[in-house]
């Protein structure tokens, strides 16, 4: 009653059975004899697993499901006499059995007489389950009797903790990527483990990437294959656990993003054409206008890009300028309804443009082609619609009507006057942090400029940009110089000093790479503030996690810190492992508190209030 067998013979089955004594034809019409069922099982706790076991119909009645000739398989008392009852040790096994006490009915509609019924039933594993080998008696019934039809003393055991023991890894492959213990974030991917100890039967063995369970498609003693399920990137602990055993030790598998981005839509207006992407990308340093060709389908002629806006990367890792949308320039423009082509073509690769990218580095797909139907250019101008600076304060803050980007800007066309003879302007020395200058294109409906002298009490000024050259304010989606006017004019008067300190909104991990610690080169999070911040690079974050251990994080020294356009969202990334300066091991543990920040401030000085912050713990949500 051991194996799984297809067909008997009489002589077989009678060898097969472990009762002396067996009664036949309880039932009238009614007759089974054993054929085979599913081999035992190692389980652990909280497992499930599957039995079957296959009966032949012996009688001269159809056993049929769902009608008065059904037939289940029901479970037994260890007496192998009570039936339609189950062992008190078993009753919390349940897994979808037909019900209490009987395990299944056959899993065909309709068994004929000489034909097999299969019955399929799970068993799960109790969580809290005491090791040993449990049994699951059982003797097919009448359905609607539950009459025995031909005792036979069926069961199978499960073991619990009495496995194989704990297989090894001691490799892992990525055949996919290519890239040893390491694919993409995607999933997918084929990963082979190579170790000793490994299991296959009665069941493969279960292989765990970082908690999620990963399909086994092959197994052996030495290696199994498995596809990998998709995860954020970083880094998760792959484990293998026999059957009924417990898990092997752990390897580190990286998850990476390798899907390269794309070109997605374009849109032209006049000598303008805004182009998006799939995600977050930046050039590198060579040039990106020659990447491009647009085109009015209907003349055939192809317009010369005299400029992208998309932003160039400021380090292999900084990608706190990335954008989805980026700006060409055109030498003419399109005629509005004309229906015009924009390649993205191929570069340093037959398939990718090695010029533009995302952050993992993933060079953008090539050649690719979007069209569009060119519209007319925007013909209200962008103007100056406010100006404001704090007593004491070094920045004026202007606001337009509209996005506006800059080409060639200076400071020196902006000018202050109080219309006061007698007293000294301030004049500009430089554009603020999140400013446009010669040679930034920012893409936003204010900025700032920093003043020479502190601006003193309730003095009103006129604020004047007055356009040098070719230098101008241009709208972001027309850059005709007959749409900029020649002067803009806005008045304000300094009020009251920004007193009131910024509060961290919200902190999360980004990235944990090789450990969970956070003590890891690349391991990064991000801090969001109530406002704009003055950008600051450098500075000391002081951090301590939940059992004490503090730590302090150096911009510019174990760690870069980068902000986004708006500066209002930090992203810092360690460079070096965080040395805690009291505390206890393992080190600083996610989460972590932020406790100080220096350097980093306001616009206008103020610190981070930060036992007033609704979010300083970083976590991963």
């Amino acid at each position: 009653m051991r194996k799984i067998v297809t067909a008997v013979s009489a002589a077989a089955l009678s060898l097969s059975m472990l009762a002396t004594a067996v009664p036949a034809l309880a039932v009238t019409g009614y007759d089974s004899a054993y054929a085979g069922e599913s081999a035992f099982v190692n389980i652990s706790p909280g497992q499930t697993l599957n039995f079957q076991v296959f009966f032949a119909n012996t009688g001269t009645t159809t056993w049929s499901r769902g009608t008065g000739t059904q037939v289940d398989l029901a479970a037994c008392l260890s007496d192998k006499v009570t039936c339609n009852a189950v062992e008190a040790a078993n009753a919390s096994w349940n897994s979808g059995w037909l019900s209490s006490t009987r395990y299944a009915s056959t899993v065909q509609t309709t068994t004929a007489p000489g034909a097999l019924g299969t019955f399929s039933y799970n068993i799960a594993a109790p969580a809290n389950v005491v090791a040993g080998t449990y049994r699951f008696n059982g003797d097919l019934v009448l359905s609607s009797t539950g009459e025995r039809i031909h005792p036979e003393g069926y069961y199978q055991d499960a073991t619990v903790g009495g496995g194989a023991g704990a297989a090894t890894l001691t490799t892992c492959t990525d055949s996919t990527s290519g890239l040893g213990c390491s694919g993409t974030s995607a999933g997918g991917d084929t990963v082979v483990l190579g170790g000793t100890g490994f299991v296959c039967t009665p069941a493969f063995p279960a292989v765990s990437f970082g908690g999620t369970n990963a399909a086994v498609s092959s197994c052996g003693s030495t290696s199994v294959t498995t596809t990998s399920p998709a995860h954020a990137t970083g880094s998760v602990t792959i484990t293998l656990t026999n059957s009924g055993s417990a898990a092997s030790n752990g390897l580190t598998y990286t998850y990476v993003d390798l899907t390269p981005p794309t070109f997605t839509a374009a849109a032209v207006a006049a000598d303008i054409v805004t182009v998006t992407y799939s995600e977050p990308v930046c050039r590198s340093a060579a040039s990106a206008p020659a990447d491009w060709n647009v085109q009015n389908v209907a003349s055939g002629g192809v317009n010369t890009v005299t400029f992208d806006t998309t932003p160039q990367c400021t380090s292999a890792t900084d990608f706190s300028n990335a954008v989805t949308t980026g700006q060409l320039f055109l030498t003419t423009s399109m005629p509005p309804g004309a229906f015009v082509e924009v390649d993205l073509l191929t570069f340093g690769s037959a398939t990718r443009n090695s010029h533009i990218h995302d952050q993992a580095g993933n060079t953008i797909k090539a050649p690719q082609a979007q069209t569009a139907t060119a519209t007319a250019a925007p013909t209200t101008a962008p103007t100056m619609s406010s100006a404001s600076g704090a007593v004491g304060s070094t920045t004026v803050v202007i606001n337009f009507s509209q996005p506006v980007y800059c080409t060639g800007l200076t400071f020196g066309e902006f000018k202050l006057d109080d219309n006061n003879a007698s007293t000294v302007d301030p004049t500009f020395s430089a554009f603020g942090s999140d400013a446009c200058g010669a040679t930034r294109q920012a893409v936003d409906s204010s900025f700032s400029l920093t003043t020479s002298t502190a601006l003193p009490a309730a003095t009103t000024y006129t604020l004047t940009f007055t356009p040098l050259g070719s230098n101008e304010i241009r709208n972001i989606y027309n850059v005709s110089l007959a749409n900029n006017p020649a002067t803009a004019t806005v008045s304000f008067t300094t009020g009251a000093a920004d007193f009131t300190p910024p509060t961290m909104i919200d902190a999360r991990m980004a990235n944990n790479l090789a450990t969970t610690d956070f003590n890891d080169a690349g391991d990064s999070f991000t801090v969001t503030f109530s406002e704009k911040m003055n950008g600051a690079t450098t500075g000391q974050i002081n951090i301590q996690d939940q059992d004490g251990t503090t730590g302090v994080i150096t911009c510019g020294g174990n760690a870069t810190c980068v902000w986004d356009t708006n500066v209002v969202v930090l992203t810092v990334t360690l460079t070096a492992t965080v040395n805690p300066t009291a505390g206890t091991t393992p080190g600083m543990q996610i989460p972590f508190n932020i406790t100080a920040l220096t350097v980093i401030t306001d616009v206008a000085g103020n610190p981070p209030n930060v036992l007033g912050s609704s979010d300083r713990l970083v976590d991963f949500e």
